[in-house]
């Protein structure tokens, strides 16, 4: 596949035409962040992969410049309290103020927008991202915004009428643009626009509106400037907003967000701007097909995602095929991995076009694009290393490994890697998870005939490897007419007390047919 047929490269050409047109050389790009909560997953993935288009665009277009801004929605007000924070008491009391107004709920920092922003600034410095961070209360009180803010109450009619097209007509009456922040109890979305002074840029408005009884409205009338964040556009202005002042040209959002990608589009245009060049990404899903939700905690966390698994195997799943949606979950982990190792086996010493390259965390040099090509050791395999020989042991899953597959030791720091992440999934996840699958007896028999068959080979010194154990497996279920996944599931089931696994060859040869043995003979023993 050449580079251009890449996806990131289509997007660096979308981006070069749309400078063409505009008669600039300099790229600026945005992503997301809503500081309500700490960086996920997804969080990485936006910035990822908008790095992945802006590196392709250097390798397109070496003389344009370009820019990341990674952007805190922190002028937002806090709608609810969310499960993993402290001192939830206090924060209750702060209720629909802005975030930067709201004290840090772990005491560290000036709010609880700068404690989250920090935490947004260190997980992306700690993957090498290339980016500026901007803030939204920063860029409305430092008036930033404020030609953007003319814009739109000089054409608030016309981008009413807009708007309103898309919501309830119980709404449609009071609806503004403008959300003024109460002088008085601090909080935003309480507050309703009852006039607009046109000879200043300021709007009267009353703090009435409880926000569906979220939190109360403290009844106090007042008037405040549009200007140096005296109030705050809603959520489909704002990024309209933002795209105008930053001169955006270049987003990526989610499938979720199509709605306001059409309305704020329609909006700049409106105030005067161009939209950007927009790139939807489908959501992620979780083992069962639901979506992954923060509240609801399914999927992986980045936490769990970099202590279970290598950096680089995250990388190549935000990497690959964006557009359509994509299942995780702790459970399918090793098969998300595993597939990213068999890749870059196939890809060998193959000169391709790598994300991995893209994050200057990995600049160690430890990743799987450097693996043994010809011989690669998947996690799964080392997994049900861990699961036979039942130790959470670094040293002794390592020279099980290296004395089945010597040739790993040419990269033996990224499998120490791979192994530390298998043994945290091990003890994490599995052990209290596990759920021991038993076998019924229905293949004992041939069961039987396989153990006598490995034993009576072992006695002859016969020094079998993967393929002449996997043969034989293959050969014993045939003479029996076993239907193969079948036999092969009961093999798992005797092995590893579970139904499934890597090919029973490979396995076996590399935990040695004497712990295989042992394992059968205390099966027989039951």
């Amino acid at each position: 596949m050449t580079q251009s047929k890449e996806w990131p490269f289509k997007e660096a050409e979308r981006i070069v035409k749309r400078l063409e047109k505009l008669g600039k050389n300099q790229v600026i790009a945005q992503t997301g962040f809503g500081p309500s909560g700490l960086p996920h997953i997804g969080t990485f993935g936006e910035v990822a992969r908008t790095t992945f288009v802006l590196q392709a665009l250097r390798i397109l277009a070496p003389s344009v410049k370009f820019k990341l801004v990674s952007f805190s929605d922190d002028l937002d007000g806090l709608r609810d309290i969310p499960s993993n924070l402290p001192n939830a008491k206090m924060l209750k009391d702060h209720l629909g103020k802005p975030l930067t107004s709201i004290p840090d709920p772990f005491g560290k920092e000036q709010s609880f927008a700068h404690y989250m922003n920090n935490k947004l600034r260190e997980f992306l410095d700690s993957f090498g991202f290339e980016y500026e961070f901007a803030s939204s209360t920063e860029k409305y009180r430092s008036g930033v915004f404020n030609e953007g803010l003319r814009r739109v109450f000089n054409r608030r009619v016309e981008i009413t009428e807009l708007f309103t097209k898309t919501i309830s007509e119980a709404k449609r009456e009071t609806w503004s643009p403008f959300f003024p922040i109460c002088q008085q109890c601090g909080k935003i979305y309480s507050t309703q626009v009852t006039k607009y002074n046109e000879d200043n840029y300021s709007i009267s408005y009353s703090c009435a509106n409880s926000l569906d009884g979220r939190y109360d409205a403290c009844g106090y009338k007042g008037e405040t400037s549009i200007l140096y964040g005296g109030a705050k556009v809603g959520w489909k202005v704002d990024w309209a907003l933002r795209w105008f002042a930053l001169e955006v040209d270049y987003e990526m959002h989610g499938e979720d967000l199509m709605e306001s990608n059409r309305l704020s589009s329609k909006l700049v245009r409106e105030i005067g701007g161009k939209p950007p060049e927009l790139f939807k990404y489908e959501l992620f899903l979780d083992e069962q097909g639901a979506k992954i939700s923060k509240k609801i905690g399914n999927g992986i966390s980045i936490d769990q995602w970099l202590k279970y698994a290598p950096v680089d195997s995250l990388i190549h799943f935000m990497y690959v095929k964006p557009q359509k949606s994509k299942r995780m979950g702790l459970s399918i982990l090793p098969k998300i991995v595993d597939s990213y190792l068999e890749l870059m086996a196939k890809q060998g010493e193959k000169k391709t076009y790598s994300p991995v390259t893209f994050v200057k965390r990995l600049s160690k040099g430890t990743h799987a694009s450097s693996i043994d090509h010809e011989n690669v050791v998947t996690y799964s395999l080392i997994y049900n290393l861990v699961l036979a020989i039942g130790e959470a042991d670094h040293g002794l899953v390592r020279n099980y490994l290296l004395k089945y597959q010597p040739r790993i030791e040419s990269n033996i720091e990224y499998y120490d890697e791979l192994i530390e992440g298998v043994i945290h999934y091990y003890t994490e996840y599995y052990l209290p998870n596990k759920v021991e699958e038993s076998p019924d007896g229905t293949h004992d028999e041939g069961l039987r005939e396989f153990y006598e068959t490995l034993k009576k080979l072992s006695i002859n010194g016969s020094n079998l490897d993967a393929d002449q154990i996997q043969s034989i497996a293959f050969q014993t279920a045939k003479s029996y007419d076993y239907e193969m996944k079948e036999w092969f599931k009961y093999l798992y089931q005797v092995l590893l007390g579970q139904s499934t696994g890597p090919k029973i060859g490979s396995f076996i040869a590399l935990i040695g047919i004497r712990r295989a043995l042992d394992r059968l003979s205390l099966y027989f023993e039951q």
